[in-house]
């Protein structure tokens, strides 16, 4: 008994190793990427835009499809000129698109009956957090959202 338990151990101590090492940067997941949003000046200060997005990310061995919804803003509440409020448009409950309602002046998520303001925070519903912010930059007159 004690030689297989050995042999299992050593197995696990040299194999694990050599199958991260084999398969290189493969097995690291690649979760960020700057999406373009377009021109800062095009944005209603204090009106949200949706932004759909879509790339590819590559390694080694595989080639993954990204898609997704943004919502951003100039000029936040209270803030000046120049910022931007971007929200990811995924529901933090079960993944479902939230979808604003500028007259409600809040974010509905149509699976659940979730509800969010209009800075993301949760109102009502089972969402267990509010939408994820995501940071922002303008590169070359282009206004960036942090995935």
């Amino acid at each position: 008994m004690g030689f297989w338990i050995a042999t299992v151990a050593s197995a696990a101590i040299l194999g694990i190793p050599s199958v991260r090492f084999a398969a290189g940067k493969s097995l690291e997941q690649v979760t960020e990427h700057w999406v373009p949003i377009g021109s800062p000046d095009k944005l209603t200060p204090g009106d949200f835009t949706s932004v759909v997005y879509s790339f590819r990310l590559k390694d080694a061995w595989r080639e993954v499809k990204k898609e997704g919804l943004i919502y951003v803003r100039s000029a936040p509440r209270g803030g000046s000129s120049g910022e931007f409020l971007a929200l990811s448009g995924v529901c933090t409950h079960l993944g479902c698109n939230v979808r604003w309602s500028k007259d409600a002046s809040r974010f509905a998520c149509p699976c659940h009956s979730g509800l969010y303001d209009a800075d993301g925070a949760v109102i009502s519903g089972p969402p267990p957090k509010p939408l994820r912010q995501l940071e922002t930059r303008v590169t070359d007159g282009v206004l960036e959202a942090h995935i």
